[in-house]
């Protein structure tokens, strides 16, 4: 993420073992595995979800961050940007009790078991997340040149842009409607 404004290329995983041997010769550390448990937020009738926005709170280990996302700009490549705020709040159940104050439910979850990788100096930033069910993914996150030549890097080891957020992917698998969480 660049400022307030994401700009992200996901794929489906096609060589684990490869991406990782990959992504070490581009420069690439990979960080501690990083659990997360994402509670996706919505008004009756689904307003958010229609004007494709995101009302999130991501749980990692104690600590608790709420994100707000703007509508998806497409890229002519499959990619996307839009604008996310994002910020930590201090309680979980305060901060969900001031989401069901403003007429919010938690209509979807999702666990995922993530690892970043990230290289000396900055620059773009590759998240490596296993999804119940759906396997493995990566999102490639930063200036919208270093996604795409990191997309080129990578090409055989990762499938063309994945326009749909794991919601929609995981829909589409036919997941409970509920969300995806670890067995």
């Amino acid at each position: 993420m660049t400022g307030v404004v994401e700009n992200e290329s996901k794929h489906r995983v096609v060589d684990r073992s490869g991406l990782v041997v990959a992504l070490a010769a581009l420069g690439f550390a990979p960080g501690e595995p990083d659990p997360q448990v994402d509670e996706y937020y919505d008004g009756a009738g689904r307003p958010l979800a229609a004007g494709d926005l995101v009302c999130r709170l991501r749980v990692r280990d104690t600590r608790v961050m709420v994100a707000f996302k703007g509508p998806r700009q497409r890229h002519e490549d499959g990619s996307h940007w839009r604008v996310e705020i994002e910020f930590p709040v201090p309680d979980l159940a305060e901060a969900r009790a001031s989401l069901t104050r403003q007429g919010l439910t938690c209509v979807w979850r999702l666990e995922k078991r993530r690892r970043r990788y990230r290289r000396d100096g900055g620059g773009a930033e590759v998240c490596l997340d296993e999804l119940p069910r759906l396997g493995l993914f990566v999102e490639l996150e930063g200036e919208p040149a270093e996604v795409t030549d990191l997309r080129g890097r990578l090409a055989g080891l990762i499938d063309g842009a994945e326009p749909r957020n794991y919601q929609e992917i995981a829909l589409a698998a036919g997941a409970p409607p509920t969300g995806l969480v670890f067995p």
